[in-house]
Parts: structure tokens; sequence; C-alpha cells
């Protein structure tokens, strides 16, 4: 491979895609016992039930687990026969020589933990227990098979360990963060006591997301670890200590063993869409490093659809020092800071702030934002007292067939990680003619498409506009530009 390589951050005007997979539509089946129906009082169309419903729904499913020096809440994941499989989390029952259940009638139960479930890497556990008695499972429509959006309202219940009575918090889901070790991914706003943890967390409609298993504001932060060992920076630790912590019902049903749920009748697992993340070593990984120093994170005030800030990416390309501080200019898309539905209005009354490479953030003065007219660019300014790295900018074109690196920060949810993608640069009449769409369009469910042969489609426009003339193969997603 020529070592000789361009490194372009990536500025391409592109649609942000979503990556939350939407919930499919209830299907009409039979419940497994018609007591166990409830008629949605909030809005009967779309499914959504009332508080007190949600309760109910969460108190039939939620359970008290009661270990000999353990314990906590379980949640009833399915049934088969006259036996129960009950979810929880493996630091309720760690270290317990017998486990028991106490349902929703009062009545308490012998239970056992299900082996070779495949959860070493997961706060996960699976007990069982058999009995004549009649519980309310959720149907398998209601098992969620999917990360649910971020935004949507949620209702977590528990055994609290204060009073040993069950509980009911309400909130909000507003991080769907990349996997954390032990599987956690679901940040929401609902206060989680002691003693709740391996209790449900429903939707709105009564679908099953996950399962508590943190709480807000923990003594110590070392359960802030992603699962490949990165951490989050310091700002987004912050951000994180203010939600509770769920692990999505989708990660059971990933991780689980297959014959399970086979047995119990559960829900396959839904692929999920997520941005390829390589881990690169040796000289690549240096390169990427470098990258790294000199690319920033600009957040805007602006939301999306369902609530979120949005964010674009720039490169710092000068810098000037006054006295104990440093004056940075960031390249961008013009578009980041200049966000409109069409050329013909004027830019959105947003603010924007620099996330910097080392996670501190900075203000964007916005009287400092300068466009180019005719092309997609703009440079930004902030001012701080750290002494950050400057890009050095190509003088040359890049060759055709030529390596190249796009980096940025793609867009999922609130949770914008650094992505370093490879590709290859292509002459401009290549690319028009492979390309089959113009102006960087996405599909309908907002992925790059494809063409017959799998490879994805060359980033280029037909006419070519805003300035957009590098073709390149490498992927890149909304929130990069």
């Amino acid at each position: 491979m020529n070592k000789n390589i361009a490194i372009i951050s990536s500025i391409l005007l592109c649609h942000l895609p979503n990556f939350a997979i939407t919930p499919p539509a209830k299907a009409q089946t039979a419940t497994q016992n018609s007591s166990c129906k409830i008629i949605p009082e909030k809005d009967a169309l779309a499914g959504e039930f009332s508080e007190k419903q949600l309760e109910t729904i969460a108190s039939r499913i939620t359970v008290k687990v009661i270990g000999d020096n353990n314990g906590g809440s379980g949640t009833l994941l399915a049934k088969k026969g006259n036996t129960y499989l009950v979810l929880t989390n493996s630091h309720v029952v760690r270290g317990v020589n017998s486990i028991k259940l106490k349902t929703v009638d009062g009545k308490t139960h012998t239970a056992q933990i299900i082996p070779n479930t495949k959860f070493e890497k997961f706060d996960l556990a699976l007990l069982q227990f058999q009995t004549n008695e009649i519980y309310c499972p959720r149907d398998i429509e209601d098992v969620a098979n999917f990360l649910p959006n971020t935004t949507i309202s949620v209702t977590a219940a528990g055994f609290s360990g204060k009073n040993g009575k069950i509980v009911f918090s309400h909130g909000k889901i507003q991080q769907i963060s990349q996997p954390l070790k032990e599987g956690y991914q679901i940040g929401y706003t609902s206060n989680i006591e002691q003693g709740m943890s391996g209790g449900a967390i429903i939707d709105s409609s009564g679908i099953l997301v996950g399962i508590n298993g943190r709480g807000a504001y923990p003594i110590l932060n070392s359960g802030y670890v992603y699962q490949n060992g990165s951490r989050p920076n310091e700002p987004e630790i912050q951000e994180m200590r203010k939600l509770s912590w769920g692990i999505p019902i989708s990660t059971v049903l990933a991780e689980v063993n297959a014959d399970i749920l086979t047995a119990y009748g559960l829900p396959l697992p839904k692929a999920i869409a997520s941005v390829p993340e390589p881990q690169l070593t040796g000289w690549l990984g240096d390169l990427e490093k470098k990258a790294k120093e000199f690319t920033v994170r600009i957040d805007s005030s602006s939301k999306d659809i369902n609530g979120v800030n949005n964010n674009g990416s720039g490169v710092i390309i000068a810098k000037e020092k006054n006295g104990n501080t440093y004056t940075y200019t960031v390249l961008t898309a013009a578009h980041v800071v200049c966000e409109r539905n069409n050329a013909t209005q004027p830019c959105g009354d947003f603010n924007y702030t620099i996330l910097a490479p080392d996670g501190n953030k900075y203000p964007v003065d916005k009287s400092t934002i300068k466009r180019e007219e005719g092309v997609d660019l703009a440079v930004v300014k902030f001012v701080s007292e750290q002494n950050y790295e400057v890009a050095t900018l190509a003088n040359y074109n890049p060759s055709n067939l030529q390596y190249m690196f796009t980096g940025g920060y793609p867009k999922l949810g609130n949770n914008s990680p650094w992505r370093f993608t490879i590709g290859q640069i292509f002459d401009k009449e290549k690319g028009l003619l492979l390309s089959r769409q113009s102006d960087f369009q996405t599909d309908s469910s907002g992925k790059l498409e494809t063409t017959k042969l799998q490879t994805p489609k060359l980033q280029t426009a037909s006419p070519l506009t805003g300035g957009y003339e590098l073709v390149y193969t490498s992927i890149t997603y909304g929130g990069m530009s």
C-alpha cells in the first residue's frame, strides 16, 4: 500500500441517517390468557396505555428476587407450559445459594439459574421456575428485538431495597450509547433505586425494551467504559452520570443461547445497523491518532425529529497565539453552520459549540462564521488556553486510485463517537458514470444505497454542485460533514 496518503476530513453534504430501528407494527395475535389482555386507554389507535395501565403491565411482569445473601428484581420474559423464564442482572444473583421469586400475586416460588446462557460478558442472568399459576409475560410482539428510539417515554419497575415494595418511575430515553461493558446501552431519566436492578423497562405501548441495572450518579465512574475498552471523554461521562442505565432486550436476544429462544418462542434478534469501527494498528493507527488530534465535533442547538441535537465535524486549519490563549480557525461544510431547508432561505438562528479533541467544549462566536459563496465551505473560530494540533492542507490534487481516509463524528442519537474510514480516490468521470443518484441521496431507511455488486455508491453528484468534485469510496455518515 502506498503510504503517500491524503487524509480527508469528511465535509460531504450528507443526510443524517437514522440508526435506530423502527419497531414493527404489532401483530394481531391472541394473548396467552384473556385475563392478561388490557385495552389501551390513552390512545387505542396508536396502542398507547395510560400511566396507570403501564404500571399494571409492569407489575405483572416484575418479580422480587430473594437470595440467601443478595437480591433485587427480575422480569418475566416468557412461558413454556408451566415453566416461566425470568431475566435479571447477574449482580442480583451473584454468590447466592438459593433463589426465591415473589410474583405479583404475593406467592413465592423456588427458582434456578439457567446455565450456559452465553452471558459471560454481560450483567445478565436467566432464571426459571415452575408453577400451575397463570402469570402474564408479554406476548412475542411486545418483546423488543430492536433498539428503542431516543426520547420515547418509558416506565421502569422494580422492588425498592428500602421497603421491599414495588415502585414505578416514569421517564424518557435520552441516550442510546454504543454498548458499554456488561451490555449497558439505554440511558434514561427514570429514577432507579437500589433493589430495582433486573426490573422491567417498558415503553408507552407496553413493549418490553430493557431491564434496569444502574442508577444515576454512581459513586465511581468505572462503569463508563465501552466494550472495546475505550472510554468516553470527561464531558460525556458527566452527561452519562445524569441518567440511569439499562440493558436492551435486543442484546439479550442476540447473545442468549439460540435453543432458549426456540424453546420459549421468543423473537429472533434483528440485525442492528451500525457504523463500521475498524481497530487500526501500526502506522495506520498512528495516522488515525494524528487525524483525531486536529478534528473537532461541532454541536448545534438545533434538534432532529427525535429531539436530539444535531452535529457536524470540522478540521483545525490555523491558530493564532494571543497572550495566554489561542484563537483557532476550523474548516467545515457550510451546511453544518448554516442550517436551512433550501438555499433560498436564510441560515437558521442556532448556536454552536466546538468539542475539542481532548473533550473540552468551547462556544462559537457566530460573528466569526464565514461562508464562501458557491461552495459548501465555511470557517468558524473558537478561543482556548489549550494548545491543539493544526492540520496541514494539501496543495495538490490526489491521484486516481490513491488510498485516502475520512474522519469525523457520525451522529448516533446523543452519542457521536469518532469514526475513521478507508477508501480510494476515483477520477470525476468514472464517478459520474458509476453514480446512480444525485446530491448524495440516501435510501428510505437512511442508509447509503449500494450497487448490485454490494460496493458502496460513490459520493458524487450529477451535476456536481457546491464544489464537490472529489470522488472517493469511503462511506461517510451524517454528522461527519
